[in-house]
């Protein structure tokens, strides 16, 4: 058997941060950022991961066909791959031969190590999970596939748009009802709108905010909901407006989404709107630019948008030092697979 192999890219999330949690639809954007899984047959059991260095981690199969590591555990990429085991196992044989399994998300990083806030354990889920179907020769639904073992990876923490931006690619809609059914339909860049993407030089944590929403939410269920609400209200507004493509009216409710969002982050504490997030969005103003945190804040991307390309060029003077995405695509590819 040829080494299977499967990439997946990050994201962006252009709009619907903390509202796509309640049902609001979702923007989001794949970048060129990808996880890599190699999977192949061996001699022994290895797990290799590949970040900013790389680290061999040897394993056995236990009885019941998860992983049994003989030294030093590999962190969060051994919970993954316990989930994707449990999840597929109905799907997966009997009995597995021993496997090296290769896990690189050092595209995810910076040259200093610090990691890039870009959906990398949705990258890495969509790809391990894609090459171990692969592997089996199975081709169930895939992407349902890839949620449920994020789902199991992250405990149902999260809305799983960075999941589906994963293995669809491009930039797409995205909306997950309450029972947990998705709607997700590509979407074309409107024409004018510029967007730059730039790092606020400090990485941060999803779940952690999220359970500091989580935890104000408990205690102040009114005023949480309240700020949601309107959270919700421009979210779907924005979705709506998008293929219509009416350039200054999207930067008028890209405008409006970042109020609101800072409205939700100044009544629950949550973190959203950091030191470099508030001195971007005064740089930017005084350019006569939009900005807003993309994905949970705290840190990670914030993105720059203009319908001038002289404004453009301004804000890339401005915050060059910061853009370590310069080159983005709507049309960037999803999941890939090749060999088995």
């Amino acid at each position: 058997m040829t080494p299977v192999i499967a990439t997946a890219p990050g994201k962006l999330l252009i709009a619907g941060e903390y509202a796509v949690l309640d049902g609001a639809p979702a923007i989001s954007l794949a970048v060129n950022q990808r996880a890599r899984v190699l999977i192949e047959t061996a001699r022994e059991g290895l797990l290799e991961v590949i970040t900013t260095g790389r680290q061999s981690f040897p394993f056995g199969w236990a009885a019941d066909g998860q992983p049994v590591f003989s030294g030093e555990q590999p962190g969060s990429f051994s919970a993954m791959l316990v989930a994707a085991l449990e999840v597929l196992q109905p799907l997966l044989p009997e009995t597995l031969p021993p496997l090296r399994i290769e896990i690189d998300s050092s595209e995810f990083f910076t040259a200093e190590q610090v990691k890039l806030g870009l959906g990398s354990s949705a990258a890495v889920c969509v790809a391990l999970t894609a090459a171990l179907l692969k592997l089996a020769g199975h081709s169930a639904d895939t992407q349902r596939l890839c949620l449920d073992v994020h789902n199991a990876f992250q405990q149902k923490l999260g809305s799983g748009v960075d999941v589906v931006t994963s293995y669809q690619g491009g930039l797409i809609s995205y909306r997950r009802d309450s029972g947990n059914g998705i709607t997700a339909g590509s979407l074309s860049w409107p024409h004018g709108l510029h967007m730059l993407p730039v790092w606020t030089g400090v990485a941060a944590s999803t779940p952690e905010l999220l359970a500091r929403l989580n935890a104000y939410r408990e205690q102040h269920p009114r005023q949480v909901g309240e700020a949601l609400a309107a959270l919700q209200e421009t979210a779907t507004s924005l979705a709506a407006t998008w293929p219509r493509q009416d350039v200054q009216e999207l930067l008028d409710q890209l405008a409006l989404y970042a109020r609101r969002l800072k409205d939700l982050d100044t009544q629950a504490g949550i973190g959203i709107y950091s030191e470099q997030h508030l001195l971007n969005q005064r740089k930017a103003a005084a350019i006569g630019a939009v900005y807003k945190p993309s994905g949970a804040g705290g840190g990670d991307f914030g993105l720059l948008f203009t319908d001038s390309s002289a404004t453009l060029e301004q804000l890339a003077a401005e915050f060059n030092e910061q853009m370590l995405i310069s080159d983005w695509s709507a049309t960037g590819e999803g999941l890939a697979v090749t060999g088995g």
